[in-house]
């Protein structure tokens, strides 16, 4: 349960969300995503509603594990979203990322390790580029070499300025390194909000 949460995120910046489990994190960032519905109050992301799909086309999304099927291949998985994502998405970059990441495309993600899994959804998040890239949890559990390429590749993604990130951890040092702002929940009431 979240109450009364006013946030804003700049363009152009890492969001950082910290607070113990079930202070809210996760239910604030669905709530960002249109999968859960506020009960009182409004969600207005990126100068929209998440109801609308136009506005959920501008969102990339990982959470701390992928939710594509095991039997499916990263070729598979890059069919499936051209499908969903139409015009924007970008096969060309899809395939860089999978390059960039040492993903094979023929693999069956069931044979993928977890770091190789959360690759591949950043490949699929950032594809179709988007405004904003929600990360909930995404570097929990990962060997501190894989975790320092992610960070580099989140700094690269808001360094024109039109892109942010809005990503929660529970790794202090990870948001330490590369939150421009951090806001902290507990109980689900935003106890602080300010600029690191």
């Amino acid at each position: 349960m979240v109450d009364h949460l006013n946030l804003t995120v700049p363009e152009g910046c890492v969001y950082g969300f910290l607070g113990p489990n079930g202070a809210g994190k996760s239910t604030t960032m669905k709530m960002l995503l249109g999968l859960v519905h506020p009960t009182g109050g409004s969600v207005e992301l990126l100068g929209g509603s998440p109801a609308d799909a136009a506005t959920r086309a501008k969102i990339g999304v990982v959470f701390e594990d992928a939710f594509f099927y095991g039997s499916f291949t990263a070729a598979q998985v890059a069919r499936s979203l051209a499908g969903m994502y139409g015009a924007r998405w970008n096969a060309d970059s899809f395939s860089a990322y999978l390059r960039r990441f040492g993903l094979d495309a023929g693999k069956k993600l069931k044979e993928y390790s977890r770091g190789m899994r959360l690759k591949l959804s950043l490949a699929a998040a950032l594809a179709h580029d988007p405004e904003l890239l929600v990360l909930d949890e995404a570097t929990a559990g990962l060997d501190p070499v894989v975790r320092g390429e992610l960070l580099d590749l989140f700094l690269e993604f808001i360094q024109d300025e039109r892109h942010s990130i809005v990503m929660s951890s529970h790794i202090t040092a990870d948001l330490e390194q590369i939150a421009d702002s951090i806001a902290y929940l507990h109980n689900g009431q935003l106890l602080f909000q300010e600029n690191k």
